[in-house]
């Protein structure tokens, strides 16, 4: 009786075929695979980019806001120069309260 199975290890052309198909999927995964970590790490950089704007403009908004506070300050401090030596004494005397150790 003779047998006619297909399988890699006897030589015959089908199992040729099959293990040509397998080397080319993993080929064709392989590629898959690299143009989806090129393309994840350019989204990633487009949105680090972005947050990296958007982090400049607050940092921006936040220096303008500081800017405008102080000058508001310094004119309350030149309108009212006894008010603010006298709020100026008041936060310090809490600050000692509270850090002071008794």
């Amino acid at each position: 009786m003779s047998s006619t199975t297909s399988t890699p290890g006897n030589g015959n052309p089908a199992g040729k075929t099959d293990l040509e198909t397998l080397k080319n999927d993993m080929k064709a995964l392989r590629s898959d695979l690299a143009a989806l970590l090129r393309d994840t790490g350019s989204l990633a950089q487009d949105q680090a980019k972005a947050a990296a704007a958007k982090g400049r403009a607050l940092a921006e908004d936040a220096g303008d806001k500081a800017v405008e506070y102080k000058e508001a300050v310094a004119d309350k401090v030149r309108e009212h120069p006894l008010a603010a030596v006298g709020i100026a004494l008041a936060a310090g005397f809490v600050l000692a309260s509270l850090t002071s150790r008794k």
